[in-house]
C-alpha cells in the first residue's frame, strides 16, 4: 500500500493489552514500527487475581513478527511504573492508550461501595495515573498522542452499570480537559467508545455477535488517532464493526426568560416546549461556547430587552480584523455565497435617551478629570460648568442598543462566543448635544471573506428627534469560523506610522475598577468585564477592560494634545483592537500629527490628521493599532 502510515521510532504504552482491543492495538502499531509496552495485570474480568501470561503472549506475537515489545504486569494504579518501563527499555514515550478495564455489573440498589471503588480505581483513577506519569515527558518533547476509552454506557447510560458508566464518562471529561492543556505542546488527546467482542462484552452480547465484533475493526481508528498526521484533539468517536463516527454535543436554541421580571417555576413551565426544542440547534465545543446564550441574555439582547438608556451591550475584545484604516468608511461591495444574503439587512431601529449624567459618567469612565482641578477637563464631567460638553467618543455607545440583533440576521448564523470586535470607526458632523433622544438605524454594509472567518461591516446612523444625523459608526465584527464562503477579501490599505519620534505621548493609569465603571456608563454588561469566574472561562486570569474603554482613553488623549480639548474640532476616529487590557494597567498613547504628505502638521493646521497607537505599558503590548483621528 502506498503512503502507509508508519510510526518508526515511536514508543507506545497500551494498558489492558493482553487480549481483546488492547492486543489488537498492540499488534497493529507494532507492525507499523512502534515499540510497544504491553501492559496487562492478568486478572479476571472482575478485577481479581494477577498473571503474567496474557502480556507475555502478546509480546511473543509481536517479536515473532519482527517487532519490538516488552511486557508490563503492573496495575494501572501504579501508572508511574508502567511509564518507567517504557523509559527504561526504549528511552522515551510517545503514545498512551488507556484501555484497561474490568466489570462489576449490578443494579444500583445492590451495588456495594467496593463495586463502585474497584471500577473507579481501574478505569478513571488508572487512566489518570498512567497519563499523569507520561504527561511531563510528552509536554517536554513537544509531541504526544493519548487515547482514552469510554463506552456507550458512559455516553448514554445502561442498566446495571452505574459504576462503569460514571467512570467511563469521567474519562471523557479527563480527556477533554487534557486536550485543552496539551494542544499548544502538540499533545493531542481523543476518546473512543468502542464496540468490540471482548471478555467484557461477552457477558452482555450474544456469542455470534461477539464473534462478529472483531477488535481488529476498531484498531485502525485508534492507530490513526495516534499518528503524527492526525491533528484532531478533544474529540470522541464511536467505532465498531467497520463503522466509525464522531460525536458532538447538540444544544437547542432554548428559551430566553425575561430578566426584567421575577423568574418563577411557572415561567419555566410556560417555556418548557421551547426549552426542549431542537429545531434551531447549536453545537458548543468549549465552556465559552456554553456561556454564549447566557451572555446574550445578560446583555439584554433577549431577556432584558434592547431599548432604554444607553443601549444593551456588546460582545467584543482582543479582536482581530482586516478593515482598512482609511479616514473614511468603506463603500459597500458585493460578496458571494449564501452568507451574502445578509448584506443589506436592516436592523430594527432603536431609540434611546441620554443626558448630562450619562455624559459625565462616560467621561469619568475613560479617565477624564482624574485631576478634578484640571480646568480643561472639568467641562466633560460637571454639568453646571458654562462650557459643559460631550466627549466625542461618547458616540460609540449608540450602536449598543441594537448590536445584539446581529445574531438574528438571515444567512448569518453563528455562535455569539465566536464574535470579536475588530475595529471601530466614528464620525461626527458636529459636537454631540449634551442631551437628546436619538434613534439608531443600522444595516450590514458588507461581508468580507477572510478565510478563517467573516468580517461583517455594520453601518449605524444616529439621528436626533428632528431627523438630523448626529453620529455615524461603522462597527467591524470578525466572526471566527464563518469564512471560506467565496466572497471578496476586501481592501487592505493601512496608515503607516511615521519613521520618526512621536509628536506626543500620553500616559493614563487605569483604575483597578475601571471596567466596573465603564460598564455602567456604556451599557455593556458583559460579565467578562466584571466576573472573575466568567473571565476565567474566557481564558483570562481576571476581568478585562472593554476595548471601547481603551478606545475612549486614546481618543481623549488625542483631543487633549492636538485639539485643546475642543470637541468642535473632532471629525472622526478609527482604531483596531489588537490585545486586551487588564484594569489597573497603564495605557500609553503615542501620537503623530501628519498632513496629506505624511509630514508633521502643526496644531491648528487645516485638515490635520493624527495617527496613534496605544500600548499596555506593564506588558509592553500594543492594544490599539491603526489609530487615525481627523481634526478640523
Amino acid at each position: 500500500m502506498n503512503n502507509q502510515l508508519r510510526f518508526d521510532g515511536r514508543v507506545a504504552v497500551i494498558t489492558g493489552a493482553g487480549g481483546g482491543l488492547g492486543r489488537a492495538y498492540a499488534l497493529l502499531l507494532a507492525a507499523r514500527g512502534v515499540a510497544v509496552v504491553v501492559n496487562d495485570l492478568g486478572g479476571s474480568r472482575h478485577g481479581e487475581g494477577a498473571a503474567t501470561s496474557a502480556a507475555d503472549r502478546v509480546v511473543e506475537e509481536i517479536e515473532a513478527a519482527g517487532g519490538e515489545a516488552v511486557a508490563s504486569y503492573d496495575s494501572v494504579e501504579d501508572g508511574g511504573r508502567i511509564i518507567q518501563t517504557a523509559l527504561d527499555h526504549f528511552g522515551r514515550i510517545d503514545i498512551v492508550i488507556n484501555n484497561a478495564g474490568i466489570l462489576r455489573d449490578t443494579s444500583f440498589h445492590k451495588m456495594t461501595a467496593d463495586d463502585w471503588e474497584r471500577i473507579y480505581r481501574v478505569h478513571l483513577y488508572g487512566g489518570f495515573q498512567v497519563t499523569h506519569a507520561a504527561w511531563p515527558h510528552l509536554r517536554d518533547q513537544g509531541y504526544g498522542r493519548i487515547v482514552m476509552t469510554s463506552s456507550a454506557a458512559g455516553l448514554y447510560g445502561n442498566f446495571g452499570q452505574a459504576n462503569y458508566g460514571a467512570a467511563k464518562l469521567g474519562l471523557l471529561g479527563l480527556a477533554n480537559s487534557l486536550a485543552v492543556e496539551g494542544q499548544k505542546r502538540n499533545v493531542l488527546v481523543n476518546t473512543i467508545a468502542p464496540l468490540a467482542g471482548s471478555r467484557l462484552t461477552e457477558t452482555i452480547l450474544p456469542p455470534d455477535m461477539v464473534a462478529a465484533l472483531k477488535p481488529e475493526y476498531v484498531a485502525p481508528l485508534v492507530a490513526y488517532l495516534c499518528h503524527e498526521s492526525n491533528s484532531d484533539t478533544g474529540q470522541v468517536f464511536e467505532v465498531g464493526a467497520g463503522w466509525a463516527a464522531r460525536l458532538r454535543w447538540q444544544r437547542g436554541r432554548g428559551a430566553f426568560l425575561p430578566l426584567a421580571e421575577a423568574l418563577t417555576p411557572e415561567a419555566v413551565a410556560d417555556q418548557w416546549t421551547t426549552i426542549q426544542n431542537f429545531d434551531d440547534p447549536t453545537y458548543p465545543e468549549t465552556p465559552l461556547d456554553s456561556f454564549a446564550p447566557v451572555v446574550e441574555n445578560l446583555q439584554g439582547g433577549r431577556g432584558a430587552g434592547g431599548q432604554g438608556r444607553m443601549g444593551a451591550g456588546e460582545t467584543e475584545n482582543a479582536g482581530e480584523s482586516n478593515l482598512p484604516r482609511s479616514p473614511a468608511p468603506l463603500p459597500p461591495r458585493a460578496a458571494s455565497g449564501d452568507i451574502s444574503d445578509a448584506i443589506g439587512h436592516e436592523f430594527e431601529p432603536k431609540t434611546l435617551t441620554y443626558g448630562e449624567k450619562d455624559l459625565s459618567l462616560y467621561a469619568l469612565s475613560v479617565g477624564a478629570a482624574v485631576d478634578p482641578l484640571d480646568a480643561s477637563e472639568l467641562p466633560f464631567v460637571y454639568e453646571l460648568n458654562s462650557s459643559f460638553r460631550a466627549l466625542p467618543t461618547f458616540g460609540v455607545a449608540f450602536p449598543f442598543s441594537l448590536l445584539w440583533q446581529i445574531t438574528d440576521v438571515p444567512g448569518l448564523k453563528f455562535n455569539p462566543a465566536l464574535l470579536l470586535h475588530g475595529e471601530q470607526y466614528l464620525s461626527l458632523p458636529r459636537p454631540l448635544p449634551t442631551a437628546a433622544t436619538v434613534t439608531n438605524t443600522a444595516r450590514i454594509a458588507n461581508i468580507y471573506d477572510k478565510g478563517s472567518g467573516a468580517l461583517v461591516l455594520l453601518d449605524v446612523h444616529t439621528a436626533d428627534e428632528s431627523g438630523q444625523e448626529i453620529a455615524y459608526n461603522q462597527v467591524s465584527l470578525f466572526i471566527r469560523g464563518l469564512g471560506g464562503f467565496g466572497g471578496e477579501r476586501g481592501p487592505s490599505a493601512t496608515w503607516a506610522l511615521p519613521d520618526r519620534a512621536p509628536d506626543a505621548v500620553h500616559h493614563d493609569r487605569t483604575n483597578a475598577n475601571q471596567a466596573l465603571l465603564y460598564r455602567l456608563s456604556s451599557g455593556d454588561r458583559n460579565p467578562l468585564h466584571a466576573d472573575p469566574a466568567f473571565a476565567a472561562v474566557g481564558g483570562f486570569d481576571r476581568p478585562i477592560l472593554h476595548g471601547l474603554c481603551t478606545f475612549g482613553f486614546a481618543g481623549r488623549a488625542v483631543l487633549r494634545h492636538f485639539a485643546g480639548n475642543d470637541p468642535a474640532r473632532f471629525r472622526s476616529i478609527r482604531a483596531r483592537f489588537t490585545r486586551h487590557v487588564f484594569p489597573g494597567e497603564t495605557l500609553v498613547t503615542t501620537m503623530w500629527a501628519v498632513g496629506t504628505d505624511g509630514a508633521f502638521a502643526a496644531d491648528g493646521a487645516d485638515g490635520q490628521r493624527v495617527l496613534f497607537q496605544c500600548k499596555a505599558a506593564e506588558r509592553d503590548e500594543i492594544v490599539l493599532s491603526g489609530g487615525v483621528v481627523e481634526l478640523t
